[in-house]
């Protein structure tokens, strides 16, 4: 297996979807992870897929970020997502969010 996706996005917690990226069919693999460096409330947070850049977008996995400071959140896809993928935030909050996307194939 490659390594043939190593992308990552900074927000500064306003709620919504962050950039798009087109993800290679090859990927069998993939896992987002999320950082948070000070974080007021719980967040929700998900890693969507979609057929085209502009949507419908589709859950592939979501999770509740906690208040704890510096953790490091994943979800995790085994098999091929949509052709575009982002991080998405369901609610605006305070803190910087890391996001990486590292994807196998």
């Amino acid at each position: 297996m490659d390594l043939i996706i190593n992308q990552s996005w900074l927000s500064t917690g306003s709620s919504g979807g962050m950039a798009a990226i087109e993800v290679p069919i090859s990927a069998a693999y993939t896992v987002m992870y999320i950082d948070h460096s000070t974080l007021a409330t719980t967040q929700s947070f998900s890693y969507q897929s979609a057929k085209e850049s502009t949507g419908p977008w589709f859950i592939e996995g979501s999770t509740q970020i906690s208040t704890a400071v510096s953790t490091r959140f994943s979800l995790r896809v085994t098999g091929p997502v949509g052709s575009f993928v982002r991080p998405y935030l369901h609610t605006a909050s305070t803190g910087l969010y890391n996001v990486q996307l590292i994807g196998v194939g």
